[in-house]
């Protein structure tokens, strides 16, 4: 559960333009160093440092599951914001994505980007699920036409529960090369 405090500390974050390390209060949950370039009511949305000290797309994690966000005594998050500025790379902000409700964020993630990866991270920490997300249903399930680790795609969608939903990461490397060899996806 998100503690007053660790709201405190995103909203710093953002203000600061300096990197936090995020640990979230999910077993065996990604701890994220990033940019916090957004925060809403449910969400947050983070440009995400990799371990190569590079910006790699974005991820969006869901806030009440945010335990703590911090950057003091965290050298190596120290080392790659003056990394990232030496060689020119800056966090940006998608515009119009939709913090406050998961449905908004799943349709602005959608215009803003071909692919989408959906974490389900209560259920299973190691797996994500990467495709074209078809909207939301009125159950509240999202459809989403899943590509392949071959970048093979699937000619139905598969539906996701929104409440199980996590974390959703777009634009990274990873993702955008599947995108780069499976294409659009074909129409159902």
């Amino acid at each position: 559960m998100t503690t007053h405090q660790a709201v405190k500390d995103l909203r710093r974050a953002l203000r600061s333009g300096k990197p936090v390390r995020i640990i979230r209060d999910i077993d065996g949950a990604d701890r994220l160093d990033a940019y916090v370039v957004g925060l809403g009511r449910k969400w947050v949305l983070l440009h995400t440092i990799s371990a190569g000290f590079h910006l790699d797309g974005h991820s969006v994690v869901r806030l009440r599951d945010v335990e703590h966000a911090t950057h003091s005594g965290r050298k190596a998050v120290r080392v790659a914001h003056r990394a990232l500025r030496l060689r020119g790379e800056r966090p940006w902000t998608p515009p119009g994505i939709d913090l406050d409700t998961t449905t908004g964020l799943i349709d602005t993630l959608t215009k803003a980007f071909p692919l989408v990866s959906v974490h389900i991270e209560e259920i299973d920490p190691d797996v994500c699920h990467i495709g074209r997300a078809h909207g939301v249903t009125r159950k509240k399930n999202l459809r989403l036409q899943e590509i392949s680790p071959g970048a093979a795609w699937g000619n139905a969608c598969s539906k996701y529960r929104t409440t199980d939903i996590t974390r959703f990461d777009v634009g990274d490397g990873y993702i955008d090369a599947l995108h780069a060899v499976g294409g659009n996806p074909p129409d159902l």
